[in-house]
């Protein structure tokens, strides 16, 4: 895939992501671009707006677009090392923008890796790739054919999983934070499946105000993951 913006593409290099090459008009920050790209050995060329509006599919490239891709999965094995502190799995997530969003709020917040479903969820496109500032590079990211099966492994290597639905009981202030959280946060609209919902450990609610019902889950998300980190629960 192609991967545009100023932002992204560094996140991208600093990652060990394949990359084709680079296009590059001269910019502010280019510089920084065109020094990591040497680094790495990746071709780095100069283009016109033209040409990088063409390879991007957009004009909203800041002058950076890296061109042969190839996003590496995790496995969900990888997701289990001691290493990995904390996880977020998402049930659904569907629109492109949001999950980007989910997943810079989820590396900012350090947690170590995140699931995804196979169906009934975005996967790791372009505009992903832009909505996280290229944060998405510098994570773990597992999909899987089975969100359930996927948590019980978790559990089986010691996580804890936390459901973030607007109707549970208890505050999610008022939560004990496990020792090793797993996350798990519904898509839009639907929230959490019920069979998902079953599988959590813990069920967990952000009060509301009176008069609003619920938040944009990418916001639901990085307020939950925060909160959790303020906990130290994905380490200092």
């Amino acid at each position: 895939m192609a991967v545009h913006g100023v932002n992204a593409v560094l996140e991208l290099l600093r990652s060990e992501t394949p990359v084709q090459r680079v296009l590059l008009h001269p910019g502010p920050r280019t510089g920084a671009i065109r020094d990591l790209a040497r680094h790495r050995a990746v071709p780095c060329d100069p283009a016109d707006r033209a040409a990088l509006d063409r390879a991007a599919g957009t004009p909203a490239h800041q002058g950076a677009v890296a061109l042969g891709v190839r996003f590496g999965w995790a496995a969900i094995e990888d997701l289990e090392t001691p290493d990995c502190r904390g996880a977020l799995c998402l049930d659904g997530v569907q629109d492109p923008r949001n999950l980007g969003a989910i997943l810079r709020s989820a590396r900012a917040a350090g947690v170590g890796g995140v699931v995804l479903p196979q169906d009934r969820s975005a996967g790791i496109t372009p505009v992903v790739a832009v909505a996280s500032a290229g944060t998405v590079f510098g994570l773990r990211i597992a999909r899987v054919p089975n969100l359930v099966r996927a948590m019980a492994a978790l559990k089986a290597a010691g996580y804890w999983t936390i459901g973030l639905a607007a109707d549970a009981t208890v505050a999610l202030w008022q939560l004990e934070a496990p020792p090793r959280p797993a996350l798990v946060v519904g898509g839009e609209g639907e929230g959490l499946r019920p069979l998902v919902r079953r599988a959590c450990d813990f069920e967990a609610a952000i009060p509301m105000a009176a008069g609003v019902e619920s938040l944009n889950v990418s916001v639901a998300a990085g307020v939950a993951l925060f909160e959790l980190r303020r906990r130290g629960a994905f380490g200092p």
